[in-house]
């Protein structure tokens, strides 16, 4: 039997819970990491000061994570699931994306044009780099191979 959560984890998850699931009423925006290791799908939705986000693991279970976000001048999601927090400083930005890879097409000389995309780099204190969100279908960083670089996902 696991050990009972602490009184006030217990009041988390309740507000939790209450909260409205922004899912159906605001606009997505994904990441996807992948490397040989791991792939994961980051799928964020916020509006009205409440944020949800999905991590979806390409084999795995997929945690849900609800909370808050503050916008001004950058937008501060803060989110918990039953086991861990987390927390993203997102900065609005235009990035120059790759399109989708076709390794195949990777690898010839004729290099397609850049996608312009509006994205939201956020921030995590344990990496350096960004997760870039872009509205669907999301952008993609592939870590290796012939589609190398960030992209918009499939």
């Amino acid at each position: 039997m696991p050990p009972a959560a602490p009184a006030d984890a217990a009041v988390a998850r309740v507000a939790i819970d209450a909260q409205p699931d922004v899912s159906l009423t605001a606009p997505a925006h994904a990441f996807r990491f992948t490397s040989a290791m791991r792939t994961e799908t980051w799928t964020l939705w916020f509006e009205s000061g409440v944020a949800m986000l999905n991590v979806q693991p390409a084999s795995g279970a997929l945690t849900t994570y609800r909370g808050t976000a503050t916008e001004s001048a950058s937008v501060v999601i803060e989110v918990a699931s039953p086991t861990a927090k987390l927390k993203l400083d997102c900065k609005r930005a235009t990035r120059e994306l790759e399109p989708a890879c076709d390794a195949a097409a990777a690898k010839s000389k004729k290099k397609p044009a850049k996608v312009r995309v509006d994205a939201l780099d956020c921030f995590h204190a344990d990496f350096k780099e960004p997760m870039p969100f872009g509205p669907l279908p999301g952008i993609e960083y592939v870590a290796d191979g012939a589609c190398a670089g960030y992209r918009v996902m499939r």
